[in-house]
């Protein structure tokens, strides 16, 4: 058992809460039960950080004892959990599939995390994010997406060249815009790529001139807009 915060391994764990070895390793941590085993399921799942008295246990990957103070020091949650994840950074650079997700600047790692979930439940292939969106490993999109995120191809990237990309595939690309010209009770649309945009600022005007058509949500006149999770799973529904 591990027991000292100044031990070196337990020096390179915190390290991995940093976006600069993060990049470096290729590896980071996630918290608690449930992303660790999402984690385990998807394959990547490098080593487990627990408790002695944690009784999980994951058949062929490396375990490492740590005492509470250790482990604490690890943690970014106020409630510790009493096993982490040391997990490989997954990041596609191939865009699969012909029902696509791109964020436009999305930034709330919440919001991401939650429209990761509603991808993967509705048949989604690919999530893309722009350069300027949340990280793929920030620990608050990750815990959001309840660890649907390590099932779904994400793919960083320019979202013009993405764009352009998609176009080439025959696949048109809609973005979700309040006064969209098309409505999406009347539309019929399987192959699709879908554009979100972020929260403050909606779609750039360089990502709707690129883009085929606008889709609107039909709501009462007592809601000015809806949250770009909300909006990306209702649409990602009607076409699943």
């Amino acid at each position: 058992m591990i027991e000292s915060v100044n031990n070196e391994k337990v020096k390179f764990y915190k390290k991995l809460r940093d976006k600069k070895y993060i990049l470096e390793y290729k590896k980071y941590i996630v918290e608690g039960d449930h992303l660790v085993e999402e984690a385990y399921k998807a394959g990547i799942l490098e080593e487990v950080l627990k408790l002695d008295s944690s009784s999980c246990d994951y058949s062929g990957v490396k375990t490492t004892i740590l005492g509470t103070s250790a482990l604490k020091s690890i943690s970014k949650l106020n409630s510790v959990p009493d096993v982490m994840g040391v997990v490989r950074l997954k990041e596609s650079k191939e865009i699969k599939g012909r029902k696509i997700v791109l964020l436009d600047n999305v930034q709330d790692p919440g919001n991401v995390g939650t429209i990761i979930r509603s991808a993967l439940a509705f048949n989604v292939s690919t999530v893309i994010f722009s350069e300027d969106s949340v990280s793929l490993y920030n620990d608050k999109m990750i815990r959001s997406s309840e660890g649907t995120i390590f099932k779904m191809n994400v793919v960083r990237m320019n979202i013009l060249e993405a764009i352009k990309k998609i176009k080439k595939e025959g696949i048109k690309v809609y973005y979700a815009d309040m006064n969209g010209n098309i409505n999406l009770d009347e539309a019929k649309i399987s192959d699709y790529a879908l554009v979100l945009g972020s929260e403050g600022q909606g779609i750039s005007e360089s990502v709707k001139k690129l883009s085929d058509e606008s889709i609107s949500i039909s709501m009462s006149s007592n809601v000015e807009s809806l949250n770009v999770s909300v909006c990306g799973g209702i649409i990602m529904y009607k076409f699943r």
